[in-house]
């Protein structure tokens, strides 16, 4: 979604001003040719990035660790690829087809990259708009067939309802996504159940119903303040500098966001086509943007305010039922959105910076970094292990890779269960969505309310 607030009209009027003084100078006779755009757009495409570019492809068998073997498993899984939203249709189908005819026209591009261009038609229409793709299924699919390998020991070969729970929102692309992975898991002919899917998930979705997080934070202008300042830094202005300079014409701020979104999207489609739309931008102007994105997402949905992860209580409260209560079935698998895997991965204090993200970190090494941890097909998922002494550890895997818990001894990557329960003792008994997310008659949240 793209937003517009007051803050962004004085930096775009700066910018335009900049850049009519810009393209009237005399460009160079080179032309802008790009040797290898999948090397500049590696990793670097925010929420949209494909997930084969994070996957973990070693399929080791995992089920026994350090002599303890699997108990229970609880994850969350993110949808698979899919189409843009309806906005971005749009310009794909307006903004870009009169965009293409300025580069056909007078851009600075080489011939082998401009016949891309000739060749370019926006591929879907709006009555498709956020639907998986193949590649989003096959990437579920491949990531339930890994799943197999790597937990066969310990995983029933067949479906059985008593020993798996499978749930998915009320989404096409969650629902098949779901579909996907189980047919990875045990071949195509299982007949999985799956329970009834709910537009507001109190524990897949949980932020949906949470009226004070979507009016305090996600529809308040200030959440976006890092994001808008970042628009109007010298990095920016130069990434539509490039950009204009190589089309031919000006291109404003939203038209490079559509650029890049769509750079992404057709680059997640399908790895064996480079989305000419990448090739506009070299390695520093990706990287700016997406750096915009890990700010959007910082402030929406990441560590900005305590109450956007604090919700997340719900999900990890079923967490905990489900490795505690004997007589839930051992295996729980969530498909479900970005908003719930980032909300989650905060929750977790996983990939938090030592501050918080601002439009002048931008030279910083970070942590927070959406292309590496949130990217289509993310999941994040718990294996509990019984332990020949008795005990219990437990694991977190994220993007398919052993990853330490925070909060647990830094000198381990399994953590005692008692001791991993006792880090959230306190957040799970305070869990009351109700009032968690009851909007009172008070101001929005401020900056020293962080």
């Amino acid at each position: 979604m793209l937003y517009l607030t007051v803050s962004h009209i004085v930096p775009f009027l700066v910018v335009l001003a900049y850049l009519s003084y810009s393209l009237l100078v005399p460009v160079a006779a080179d032309r802008w040719c790009v040797d290898n755009p999948k090397d500049i757009t590696f990793r670097r495409l925010g929420t949209k990035t494909p997930y084969r570019h994070v996957q973990n492809k070693d399929v080791r068998n995992i089920a026994t660790v350090d002599g303890c073997t699997v108990g229970k498993i609880w994850g969350l899984f993110r949808h698979g690829t899919r189409n843009p939203s309806k906005s971005i249709i749009d310009h794909m189908r307006g903004t870009l087809v009169e965009l293409q005819r300025d580069i056909l026209e007078n851009g600075r591009l080489c011939r082998n990259q401009l016949e891309l261009f000739e060749r370019w038609k926006p591929r879907i229409t709006i009555a498709e708009a956020k639907l998986l793709v193949r590649e989003g299924g096959d990437e579920l699919y491949q990531l339930g067939a890994r799943f197999r390998k790597r937990f066969g020991q310990s995983l029933p070969t067949h479906y059985d309802a008593d020993e798996f729970r499978f749930k998915f929102t009320k989404t096409e692309r969650a629902e098949y996504s779901a579909r996907n992975f189980t047919r990875g898991l045990f071949g195509r002919n299982e007949q999985i159940q799956y329970p009834e899917a709910l537009r507001r998930d109190p524990v897949l979705r949980f932020y949906k119903g949470c009226e004070k997080w979507k009016r305090q934070i996600k529809e308040n202008p200030y959440s976006y303040r890092e994001m808008d300042r970042f628009g109007s830094s010298k990095e920016m202005k130069t990434v539509i500098e490039k950009l204009s300079k190589r089309i031919g014409t000006f291109v404003s701020p939203e038209e490079v966001h559509a650029i890049y979104q769509t750079c992404a999207f057709e680059t997640a489609w399908d790895e064996r086509e480079i989305s000419p739309w990448c090739l506009l931008f070299d390695k520093e102007s990706i990287a700016t943007m997406e750096y915009s994105e890990d700010l959007k997402y910082y402030w929406i949905d990441g560590y900005g305010y305590a109450l956007t992860y604090q919700q997340a209580c719900s999900a990890f409260s079923d967490l905990f039922l489900s490795f505690n209560n004997a007589a839930s079935p051992r295996f729980t698998f969530y498909f479900t959105h970005s908003g719930t895997l980032l909300k989650s991965i905060a929750f977790l204090n996983l990939y938090k910076d030592n501050e918080p993200l601002s439009a002048q970190h931008y030279r910083y090494k970070r942590k927070w970094r959406v292309s590496h941890i949130d990217a289509f097909g993310s999941n994040l998922y718990f294996v509990l292990y019984n332990c020949s002494n008795g005990t219990q550890t437990i694991a977190l895997y994220h993007q398919e890779r052993l990853t330490h818990i925070p909060g647990c001894p830094e000198d381990t990557l399994l953590c005692n269960y008692d001791y991993f329960g006792q880090l959230y003792t306190d957040r799970i008994a305070q869990c009351d969505l109700t009032t968690m997310c009851s909007e009172p008659h008070v101001p929005s949240l401020q900056k020293d309310e962080l």
